[in-house]
């Protein structure tokens, strides 16, 4: 049940508000009624109403210097106002106040009914918001690890920039950080002698997840707060926030390194960053430590590397390499719809000029983002280089031998063709299924203003990917086989003598006649009403 006041200086009126209408009927109990706004305002602690009804012209105290009190004061409590025609004027002046309606006097029962019922829907909207934002934050507690571990990595992955709201998400996750806190990351590649390497089942996959997360967070102190990070299933990162002036970053990678040996009988291959105070810069140290990390991939030497130790001999600035985005997209269209020439096409593209100039820092650095990039790719496809006859540790270590720039872009070249033709012995079946599943949807939707990018998220696939996609496997894009369609049931309406053009484009999804007559010429050979002459004949 709701609490209501009544406030309102006519005992007669005050008393017939609260008598003649059935408020128990609306969930409503009237818990008190006063004569003027200063005694409703020393009550509502004590009875706690969720909304008033208050007339405005009282002694005293009146409706709307009660409403500013309790604006400020209770502001989840709701006020409608009763006034009379000569109080009309004032009341819409409280607006400002959050006055959530007003019924005007004499008072009609339906209409102060009508407006409390809708008060009590809106409240009753209101709570149950209340209540799923409490579920949600409840659950958000029993998820916390999961949701702290999301956000680093996003944190990683240079989702967030903005220092002021990544401290705020920090702290409604209750990640602990202090100001001034030392900041390291680290970038952990895990892997197994080749003479121990087995299958491992689903269990063990789990099992070594877990272990090297508690390995990681069991070096946490009361000046050392440590959270991993699991991007797949050896490649991990770690983000260190340390009180301490001295630097003892080593002492902690050699420590989780021997922790993890010790739980799950693996190496750890570590990158450390250099060190910051700004939350912001993790995602620069991420990169730091990954460039660290994959520069002596399984060289044999120390298995820790420091990005201070590689810095002045850094094979390229990140910055000097050409645009992540650009790369993913041209990667991802190449592993679902290629020839040999689109590869050598891509390869030439980005490193064609650098081949020439003999740019071997360059170059290797590129053949690092190939991989990185392809492994993300093959991740979202819920695939990983092992699942086509690779291991990971072959991959990088192929690309990490010293090589010529020439020998290095073919390598790029025949790894790419290697993978690509992987991916298609694998994906056919399921390629067929996604291409016969948007014929379907152009055929039941072809007289709908219909876009390329409406077809693919039907298929959950971005349009470029669906695209790409549907033309392997048709010989045609999905934008012309729409037109096929479309001019295919022109065809067929055409030979009704009573059709008409116009009627005939807008049924098959052109909504401008002229387009359609151009279409249907460029396909057919000659304007629909050519066709329809020599149909009906």
């Amino acid at each position: 049940m709701y609490r209501m006041f009544i406030v309102d200086d006519n005992k007669y009126e005050r008393n017939g508000l609260k008598n003649h209408i059935d408020w128990a009927s609306l969930g409503i109990e009237v818990v008190a009624t006063f004569p003027n706004g200063a005694e409703a305002l020393e009550r509502i602690d004590e009875l706690k109403p969720h909304l008033i009804v208050t007339d405005i012209a009282m002694p005293i105290m009146n409706g709307v210097q009660l409403s500013e009190q309790i604006y400020q004061r209770y502001p989840d409590i709701k006020v409608i106002f009763i006034s009379c025609h000569s109080d009309f004027e004032f009341a819409k002046s409280a607006v400002d106040l959050g006055i959530y309606g007003y019924v005007l006097k004499p008072i009609i029962a339906d209409e102060l009914v009508t407006a409390v019922k809708k008060l009590v829907h809106d409240i009753d909207i209101k709570h149950s918001q209340s209540m799923e934002k409490e579920r949600m934050l409840q659950q958000l507690e029993m998820m916390l690890p999961l949701v702290q571990e999301q956000f680093f990595k996003e944190l990683l992955l240079g989702n967030f920039h903005n220092e002021a709201d990544i401290i705020k998400r920090m702290a409604f996750l209750k990640i602990a950080v202090r100001p001034h806190d030392r900041i390291h990351v680290l970038s952990i590649q895990l892997h197994e002698a080749e003479e121990k390497a087995i299958d491992h089942g689903v269990a063990d996959a789990y099992f070594v997840s877990y272990s090297v997360k508690r390995s990681i967070t069991s070096l946490s102190t009361g000046n050392r707060y440590i959270y991993p990070i699991q991007f797949s299933s050896l490649d991990f990162a770690a983000i260190i926030f340390e009180a301490d002036d001295e630097d003892n970053i080593m002492n902690t990678a050699v420590e989780i390194s021997m922790e993890i040996s010790r739980r799950v009988e693996l190496t750890a291959i570590t990158g450390i960053s250099k060190v910051s105070e700004e939350i912001a810069d993790i995602s620069a140290l991420y990169k730091q430590a990954q460039k660290a990390v994959h520069t002596r991939f399984y060289s044999g030497s120390n298995p820790i590397i420091t990005f201070e130790e590689i810095e002045d001999r850094t094979d390229v600035p990140f910055e000097d390499l050409p645009n992540l985005e650009a790369v993913y997209q041209d990667l991802k269209t190449l592993m679902i719809y290629s020839t040999a020439a689109d590869v050598r096409e891509f390869v030439d593209k980005y490193l064609g000029d650098r081949v020439s100039r003999h740019d071997a820092n360059y170059v290797k650095s590129f053949a690092f983002m190939v991989v990185n990039i392809t492994r993300i790719i093959l991740q979202e496809a819920n695939q990983t280089f092992r699942d086509l006859a690779e291991d990971d540790m072959k991959v990088w270590k192929q690309f990490s031998q010293p090589d010529t720039p020439i020998n290095v872009s073919e390598k790029i070249y025949q790894w790419l063709m290697s993978i690509i033709d992987r991916l298609s012995e694998k994906n056919t079946s399921k390629n067929t299924k996604v291409v016969d599943t948007i014929k379907e949807i152009i055929k039941a939707k072809y007289h709908e203003q219909i876009t390329i990018e409406d077809i693919s998220k039907s298929v959950y696939l971005s349009g470029r990917y669906a695209n790409a996609l549907f033309k392997k496997e048709v010989g045609k894009t999905i934008f012309d086989y729409v037109i096929e369609v479309r001019i295919d049931a022109a065809k067929k309406l055409l030979k009704d003598k009573d059709s008409r053009v116009a009627s005939v484009a807008e049924e098959v999804g052109y909504m401008n006649t002229s387009y359609f007559c151009l279409a249907f010429k460029k396909n057919v050979g000659m304007t629909p009403a050519e066709y329809k002459s020599k149909a009906i004949l």
